[in-house]
């Protein structure tokens, strides 16, 4: 929206194939594991706890991966590359593993019941506009899942929610919370002036200068779709929302913010070309009263406060797992530096 004004001040993630859809989260736990991998069998990559994972396991995932890698080049086996996906793939078997070992832990409040899965893969069926069973099989089959599989990925997506409510179920924030927090950090309720703005860019000085004389309010939008050459704004007559100090680039703001409401200004010259810039409301800066502020103060802060308890039962849990979880070479352990767990690229 409004690139032409705008001041222009990743991380992979290995998820595979439908469960980009299914289930984006993990717990954040990357097992580094303890013994060496000598005593296990032949096909196993990885024991966790009791719990085999096989190397017929990960080569599936990694084919899921390959197959919802829709539009992107996927590594070639035996590069540098491939065996980062290998090892964050085989993080993301073992951290279903912790999942479903937490959930049984946790016991009847982390059971998930069949109708939860089905109505998981239901809600996927309509975002993705699927309407027949066949239909739903083609595509759960073109990403390399079967439907166990891809219920088993809802499954877990489901558990690890509730081992995370479970942990967190003793966590609060009251009111009287909001309200000291609204005292010591009042800073962070003065909110700044804010303008809505729209305009108008053209090539030429020229062309600016003939458009400025027949522009009015009641017919900006008309002219801006007409003829503008933004063309994140255009259609929308030239509308850039709300905007605020520190936004736009410093000629386009410096006009923006000394224009009076309902004013449209004469023409401004940017990077991008000449502007008219019309705007049709101004709220001035406040202070957001707590009334007003209260629940999003609760909302943000039980947020965090459920994390930071997350976080410490993450690193408690993560040292028991290390302990009990093997690797069968080293090449498929997750990558330290300096003696801190990193996941794959």
């Amino acid at each position: 929206m409004g690139e032409a004004v705008r001041s222009h001040r990743p991380r992979t993630r290995f998820v595979a194939g439908i469960a980009i859809l299914l289930a984006g989260a993990s717990l954040g736990l990357a097992a580094c594991g303890g013994d060496d991998g000598a005593d296990l069998p032949a096909g196993v990559v990885a024991r966790v706890g009791d719990a085999e994972i096989t190397q017929a396991q990960l080569d599936r995932l990694l084919a899921q991966a390959k197959a919802g890698a829709t539009g992107q080049s996927f590594p070639e086996k035996g590069t540098d590359e491939y065996k980062d996906y290998e090892r964050q793939g085989l993080q993301q078997l073992v951290q279903q593993k912790i999942i479903e070992f937490e959930a049984r832990k946790c016991g009847k409040p982390c059971v998930v019941a069949d109708s939860e899965v089905t109505k998981q893969l239901d809600a996927l069926k309509t975002q993705q506009n699927i309407t027949t069973d066949k239909a739903f099989t083609k595509f759960l089959s073109d990403r390399k899942f079967t439907l166990a599989e891809a219920r088993k990925v809802v499954r877990i997506q489901l558990a690890q929610g509730k081992v995370e409510n479970n942990v967190t179920r003793g966590v609060r924030f009251t009111a009287a919370d909001a309200k000291k927090y609204y005292d010591t950090n009042r800073a962070e309720f003065r909110k700044q002036e804010e303008r809505t703005a729209s305009h108008i860019l053209v090539a030429t000085e020229a062309k600016a200068t003939a458009l400025r004389a027949e522009a009015t309010p009641a017919n900006f939008a008309e002219l801006a779709k007409q003829n503008s050459t933004d063309t994140g704004t255009k259609a929308a007559g030239g509308n850039l929302g709300v905007i605020q100090k520190g936004q736009l680039v410093p000629e386009f703001e410096k006009v923006a913010f000394k224009l009076k409401q309902g004013q449209i200004s004469d023409p401004v010259k940017t990077q991008f070309g000449w502007h008219l810039i019309y705007i049709s409301k101004i709220t001035a800066a406040r202070t957001v009263p707590f009334s007003e502020a209260r629940a999003n103060i609760i909302t943000t802060q039980l947020s965090s406060k459920r994390q930071a308890e997350l976080s410490t039962w993450g690193e408690k849990t993560l040292g028991d797992w290390e302990k009990r979880t093997v690797y069968a070479n080293d090449d498929l352990k997750p990558q330290t530096t300096t003696g801190t767990t990193t996941t794959a690229p």
